[in-house]
């Protein structure tokens, strides 16, 4: 609907439930006055005695008269996150129409001719000696007033169309496969004019894409509000007394990775309530508090983001996974596996240790779909326990899908991309070290062991290997493996393009990115190389520390 000069009446109904995901009406109510003037009144009618109340329960609705001449789909993305959780009208005033009554909510200083008006009140008060005697304090609260609305100014806000946001990022990545190529010509000649505005361009598209992809970031609260809800409700559904811990809900990420990341973290939420922790009898019997644990975290590790799910439940049964998995014919018994491999079956396709088929459990599907999710987006999944103690799945995953900065290198006639958040460091592939590796696929990097790959053999590059070739040491985590290439190029703003469908099941590449000479690199998914080398390293250990 387009806007009204007139103004809106809005009629807001929220579910009552609305409380225990986080959501606060009155930050709502707050984003409300930010397009205009507004006046609000509060129907309590529905509110029982206060012997009857619950407090986490919503019963009162508003209306609202906004004094904006902002249009209706402005006003219908302040409840953008919420519409599944209230009931919304949105209507135009006439312009003759009677003003809003109820709570102003326009600023005091807004409102400053309303409040005069008591003053013939004061006159005729019996006192007026009385009354006049606190006058002097009165231009404290007006300094006060203006020091508020300035650093209102200071925190103003403009809500966005997420596509519009979208459009912008790709005109951003397109700036930067433009900026890389004029940097290519520019150093291949010899005009120090020129070199020095290519530089300079270089540095303000890099200036544009931080402030661009700062734009697109949104904090974690957002999305770990949504599980407080699911909680108690699951809590309460399976008789599992829980509480539900958040930590680290400023820490931000890419609005479009927040979106894909729901859908896993309410599966692992699910699984640690319903496989994690234990009925409040058996927890009574090894000492527990009858109420279990819950903690959702989320940090930031260098250029990554680590989202941790952790309870304080009865931790995996290893010997149940195994027996599970001989089972199921996924090894043959008595194999020798340690207790970190025999619990990636969980994330085997139709793999499940429930005895029964519930709402929530049992079907096996799940884990695997959580694993693919968030392989799809770059990252990785590790699950750790201790018997007894409890269980934590931690996802590590970049800040963005958009852009990022990458080294690039070669590898025979071709040329590749490394995500630079995952290099620790670059050595030289010398004689002696390939010498003190006794044949075997290890190197001594000061005094530890790391595994390496050969880039050109799994690529089946061709022609002869460079006679001094590069080892980038890289890491997941607490794993390194080294990658051995035939050169490094250089580091690279790298702006990531989806693989086509026809590709979709290539191994060993997340993405490819456009070069300045206008040809195609891809991204190595250093993920599945790390998980490569540490297989392989398994088959080769282990070598003697020079």
């Amino acid at each position: 609907m387009e806007p009204t000069a007139a103004g809106w009446r809005i009629e807001i109904a929220f579910e009552p439930g609305i409380l225990r995901n986080g959501t606060n009406p009155l930050v709502l109510l707050d984003d409300l006055r930010a397009l205009g003037p507004c006046t609000v009144d509060a129907d309590t009618g529905a509110i029982p005695v206060l012997e009857e109340l619950d407090p986490e329960t919503c019963l009162i609705t508003f209306t609202v008269t906004l004094d904006s001449a902002c249009s209706q789909d402005e006003i219908e993305d302040v409840f953008m996150f919420v519409r599944d959780e209230m009931k919304l009208t949105v209507t135009p005033l006439d312009a003759d129409g009677p003003a809003g009554f109820g709570l102003d909510m326009s600023m005091p200083g807004d409102a400053a001719p309303a409040v005069a008006e008591p003053a013939p009140q004061a006159k005729a008060a019996p006192a007026p000696a009385r009354a006049a005697a606190p006058a002097p304090a009165a231009p404290a609260p007006e300094k006060a007033e203006l020091n508020r609305r300035a650093e209102d100014k200071g925190t103003t806000t403009v809500r966005v169309q997420a596509e519009r946001l979208d459009e912008l990022m790709d005109r951003v990545g397109e700036l930067v496969i433009a900026q890389a190529r004029l940097s290519q010509i520019a150093h291949s000649g010899t005009d120090l004019a020129i070199k020095a505005i290519a530089e300079e361009i270089e540095r303000l598209a890099s200036g544009l894409r931080d402030s661009t992809m700062g734009v697109r970031m949104v904090p974690m609260g957002s999305l770990f509000g949504r599980f407080r809800r699911l909680v108690h409700d699951l809590s309460r559904d399976l008789g599992k007394p829980v509480d539900f811990v958040t930590v680290g809900e400023d820490t931000e990420m890419d609005k479009t990775m927040i979106e894909r990341l729901a859908d896993p973290l309410v599966h692992l939420i699910r699984n640690a309530i319903d496989h994690g922790i234990e009925s409040a009898d058996d927890r009574a019997r090894t000492a527990k508090s009858a109420t279990g644990r819950i903690e959702l975290a989320a940090r930031y590790v260098g250029a990554q983001v680590l989202v941790t799910v952790q309870d304080d439940g009865a931790g995996l049964n290893t010997a149940r996974i195994r027996a599970k998995a001989e089972e199921n014919g996924l090894i043959p018994p008595g194999a020798n596996l340690s207790e970190h491999e025999i619990h990636q079956f969980l994330f085997h396709p139709g793999f499940s240790t429930a005895k029964t088929i519930s709402a929530l459990s049992g079907r096996g599907v799940g884990m695997d779909v959580v694993k693919r999710t968030i392989e799809a987006m770059r990252g990785t999944i590790d699950l750790t326990t201790i018997p007894g103690h409890g269980s934590s799945v931690t996802l590590r995953l970049p800040l963005t899908l958009a852009i990022i900065d990458g080294l690039l290198i070669r590898v025979g006639e071709g040329r590749y991309i490394i995500p630079l958040s995952a290099v620790e460091e670059c050595i030289e592939l010398t004689a002696e070290a390939e010498a003190r590796a006794k044949g075997r696929s290890f190197l001594n990097v000061r005094g530890d062991l790391v595994p390496f790959l050969r880039l050109r053999d799994i690529f089946d590059a061709d022609g002869q290997p460079d006679p001094h070739q590069k080892v980038i040491v890289t890491s997941i985590g607490d794993t390194r493996v080294g990658l051995v290439v035939d050169q490094i190029i250089g580091s690279h703003q790298t702006v990531i393009k989806s693989l086509s469908k026809l590709h979709s099941d290539v191994t060993m590449f997340s993405g490819a990115t456009i070069l300045g000479d206008g040809s195609a690199a891809l991204i190595l998914d250093v993920a599945q190389l790390v998980t490569l080398g540490q297989s392989r390293a398994e088959n080769d250990r282990t070598p003697e520390a020079a």
